[in-house]
C-alpha cells in the first residue's frame, strides 16, 4: 500500500510540472525575413500592368489607424506593426494591402479579417456594380512569417509571385 501511494505521488508531481511547463511564458512567433514596405509594394503595383490609376495609404502607430479602417477594425489595428493598402483611384475592384504583423502569430486573426473584407466587397459590388464581382471573387489573401497580402487585379498570380519571392532567401 505504502508503494502504490509513492508511485501515485511520484505520478501527480509529474504530472504538475508537466502542466507548469506548459504554462511558461510564450516566445513571439518567428519573425521570418524582413522587407522594405515600400519597396515591396512598389513592386507588387508594378507587377500588374493593367492596374488602375491607384489611391495609397501606408502607416503606422497612431497615424495609420484612421486608414486601416478600411480594411478591418481597430482590434486588429493593434496587431499591425505597419501596412501599403492601395485600392482603385476609379471605385473599380482593384486593391492591393501588405500588412506588416507585430506577431507572425496572429496571422490567421488578419487573414480572416481581410477575407470578411473581400466579401464586403463583393456585396457591395453586386448591388452598385455586378461587373466586378468576378475580381473581388479571384481575391487571393497570402501569408509569408508576420506579413500578409491581399491582392485583388488582373494579373493576381503574377502580384502573389511578386509577394513571395520577396521573402526568398537570395
Amino acid at each position: 500500500m505504502r508503494q502504490s501511494k509513492r508511485i501515485a505521488c511520484l505520478g501527480l508531481a509529474a504530472l504538475l510540472l508537466a502542466c507548469g511547463w506548459g504554462c511558461g511564458p510564450k516566445e513571439q512567433s518567428d519573425p521570418g525575413k524582413d522587407v522594405d514596405m515600400a519597396a515591396l509594394a512598389q513592386a507588387m503595383l508594378d507587377a500588374d500592368p493593367t492596374l488602375p490609376e491607384m489611391a495609397a495609404a501606408s502607416g503606422s502607430g497612431e497615424q495609420g489607424a484612421a486608414d486601416f479602417t478600411y480594411l478591418s477594425n481597430l482590434e486588429i489595428y493593434k496587431l499591425v506593426d505597419e501596412y501599403y493598402y492601395a485600392a482603385a483611384d476609379a471605385g473599380t475592384a482593384e486593391e492591393i494591402a501588405v500588412v506588416k504583423l507585430k506577431d507572425a502569430g496572429d496571422a490567421a486573426a488578419l487573414m480572416d479579417a481581410l477575407h470578411k473584407h473581400v466579401e464586403q466587397r463583393q456585396g457591395t459590388f453586386r448591388e452598385y456594380d455586378p461587373s466586378q464581382v468576378p475580381l473581388t471573387e479571384g481575391a487571393v489573401i497570402v501569408r509569408e512569417g508576420r506579413y500578409v497580402a491581399l491582392i485583388v487585379c488582373q494579373k493576381s498570380g503574377l502580384v502573389q509571385n511578386v509577394f513571395r519571392d520577396s521573402f526568398r532567401e537570395n
